[in-house]
This record gives structure tokens, sequence and C-alpha cells, in this order.
């Protein structure tokens, strides 16, 4: 250990016995409040995207594919026949991803006193049942419809009863009293207004047609991958399969469409890659904040300590030496504020997590709590990224030792 570490990690930041200095309390105080603010703007913005997120996929998966006579609509949607050469196709482009057929269908919700039109969306048990079932206000636990809280209060519905729907199939209208299994609320009115849920064997079978027989077909659970090199590479990839097919004559060829999250719900996120811009604001703002308290603070420290300066440079020591002293001793500070940031903050996002302490109004925010969602990496990368930049700004105000004379600084008072 050379002299400077020594003396810097051995120097009590006290001004007595009895009260820390002026200085190392600013120190303290600033960076533990911009480490909380930090931490917490990472934590809600990347909550806020995740949970976002994953209504968004409830509602669309991460990339679907169509056929190409589709119309944008997705409630006018052709056939699709999910075979065991399409499976390969598609499982070579996303190994282990989750693939689920779907139908949608428009379809008119009936009581005696009111009716609504809605999209009734059939799902394999391998789609985003999961987010229907999480959101559920009120449960049967038998199989039915799942329509949305706006759709049963407008009809005047409740869990458990049926609901006389009308389907639209071609010229003809099919009718099917179905009971409802559950009511659901997600807070995108836009989704909810629209849309119901149904497992698609019940859709199946009213329209006479097989298990593999879909208008769609989801793909979901595909990470952080970049959806649209991932859609155009599978895009491709259809494309060629369509066209072997074709050349063969001897199987109808199909050719396909295939869109993404980022096609089918661009303004959210657009809306959700904006949030990316605040963090780093934030971030900027909270470091400069920290930098300057901590400037401002070691200023005071080496006013405190004058005469211990000129008595150091009397006995030989450099103006290097006694700079990296003082380095060391604001790193206690950093290291004293992360701790105390730590904690609190931690704190305030585990109690957040466990009993949702602070809401957040549903219809301006799509939440009723504000979400909150961190990983050990970040927290990690946070602390030493503040080390760092707190280490390399310690270098400005410690060039103060190189102005002080010995025999002045021995008389200061």
């Amino acid at each position: 250990m050379n002299l400077s570490s020594f003396v810097g990690n051995r120097l009590s930041l006290k001004r007595d016995s009895r009260r820390s200095s002026a200085g190392v309390v600013i120190a303290v105080s600033g960076i533990a409040v911009s480490f909380i603010v930090m931490l917490l703007a990472i934590a809600v913005v990347t909550g806020f995207k995740k949970e976002i997120t994953d209504k968004l996929t409830g509602f669309n998966a991460q990339i679907t594919i169509l056929p190409a006579s589709a119309g944008p609509d997705t409630a006018n949607q052709g056939p699709i026949h999910y075979s065991d050469n399409l499976h390969r196709v598609i499982s070579k482009i996303v190994p282990g991803a989750e693939i689920s057929l779907a139908i949608n269908q428009p379809a008119v919700f009936k009581t005696d006193s009111a009716f609504q039109g809605v999209i009734l969306r059939g799902m394999d048990p391998n789609g985003a049942w999961n987010f229907v079932e999480e959101n559920m206000t009120a449960a049967t636990g038998k199989e039915g419809l799942v329509i949305s809280r706006h759709t049963a209060d407008a009809l005047g519905i409740k869990a458990g009863e049926k609901l006389m729907t009308h389907f639209f199939d071609g010229s003809h209208i099919r009718s099917r009293n179905i009971p409802v299994k559950g009511i659901y609320e997600s807070h995108f009115s836009n989704f909810d207004n629209s849309i119901a849920f149904i497992p698609i064997s019940e859709l199946q079978e009213i329209f006479d047609v097989d298990s593999m027989t879909a208008t769609s077909l989801e793909i979901r659970g595909l990470g952080n991958k970049d959806l649209d090199k991932v859609s155009e590479s599978l895009y491709q990839a259809l494309l060629a399969y369509s066209t072997e097919n074709l050349e063969d004559g001897d199987s109808p060829a199909q050719f396909y469409r295939v869109e993404n999250l980022n096609t089918q719900c661009s303004i959210y996120i657009n809306w959700l890659n904006l949030l990316d811009t605040n963090v780093v604001v934030i971030l900027l703002l909270m470091i400069l904040v920290s930098c300057f308290t901590l400037i401002s603070s070691l200023f005071i420290i080496i006013l405190e300590r004058v005469n211990m300066i000129g008595l150091f440079k009397a006995m030989g020591a450099t103006n290097l030496q006694i700079r990296r002293i003082f380095i060391y001793m604001a790193q206690r500070l950093v290291v004293r504020g992360l701790l105390i940031g730590n904690i609190i903050g931690l704190g305030i996002i585990f109690l957040q997590l466990k009993f949702r302490l602070f809401p957040l109004d549903a219809e301006a925010y799509y939440l009723s709590f504000v979400p909150m969602n961190i990983s050990w990496l970040t927290i990690i990368l946070l602390n030493i990224g503040v080390i760092v930049m707190t280490w390399l700004i310690l270098i400005l105000p410690s060039l103060l030792i190189s102005t002080l004379s010995p025999a002045r600084s021995i008389r200061y008072e």
C-alpha cells in the first residue's frame, strides 16, 4: 500500500469527534439522492416498457403470419393451414419460439336491450392465455368467452351468464349462445372496446374446420431479437417455400404476409422508444449534480485541512501524493453515498413491487400502478459507472493543492 492510499483511507472525515464536516454531509447526501433518482428512473422506465410490451404482445404477437390475400383488416382474413412442412420452415428461422394458431372472427354480441360488435379472437392453448388470465377481474373457471369489462358493462353481462353471439360467414349468419367464462380489463381501451377471447377449438367447430386451420399464425417468445430482421428472414423463407409448392404442381401454393409488433403497434412502440431519451437526460442531469456536489465538497474538505497539506509538503510529500490522499478520501464519500443510495433505492423498488404503493391513472398511462423492473447487472453497472465518473471528476478540485505554499498553509487559520 502506498503512502497516499494509506493516509487517505485512515484520515477522519469528521470535523471533530462529534460531527461530520459540512463537505462530507453535502457529498454523501448529494451522491445518495442522485443515485436514488437514477436507479428509480431506470427501474420505472424499464418496468413501464416491460408492462406495456407484455400487454401489446397479449393482443398482438411479436410476429404474425397471414395469408397474402388477407386485407389490412384483421377481421377479414382467409384461412391458413398449418402443415408439418410449414412448421419446419418457420422453426428453422425462429427455433425455440412459441408458435400458435389464431382465428380472428367478426361477431356481434346481443342481449335483450343492447348489442356490440367485436373481433372474437380464437386462441389455442399455446397462445396468450396467460395474459388474458392475468388481466381477468372475474372468472368462473369454465371454458367459454372472455369479454372486456367495457363490453360487460355495456351489455349488462356477468361472468357465468350466457351471451348470444352472431357470426358473419359470407352471406350466412351463425348464432351461438356461449357462456361467459370471464371478464378482463387491460386498461388499453382501444383493444378492450373491440376484442374478446375464446378457445380456438370452439370457433373451429362452429365453422367446421380442422384443428390445423386458422386465419393467422402467431409467434412469441423471441426475446430481444430484432423483429424487423427476423420478419424479413421469415418472409423470404416462406416466399421460397410457396414458390417451390407452386412449381411442384401437386400441392396448392399459398403465399404469406409477415407482420410484427413494430408495424402493428407502431404508435405505442415509438412512444416507448421515446422513454429511453428521458432516461438518458435524467442520468446525465443526476451525474452532473453528483459531480458538482462532489467537487464542492472536496473543496470544503481541502480548505478544512490546509494546515495538514502544508505539513505534508514541508515533510517532502509531492503535490501528486497529496492530491491522491484527497481523492481517496473523496472516494470513501462516494462509496458511503452509494451504499445509502442502494439501500434506499432498492428498498423503494422492493416495496413498490410487493405492495404497489404508488398508483397511476390507468386511463392515461394504461397501468393502475407505477411499474418497476431492475436487474442486478444494471445495478452493478450503474454503481461502477458512478464510481468511475466521480473518480475522473475529482482530478479537477485536487489541482487546488498544487497552488498552496507550504509556509503559508501551515500558518493558515
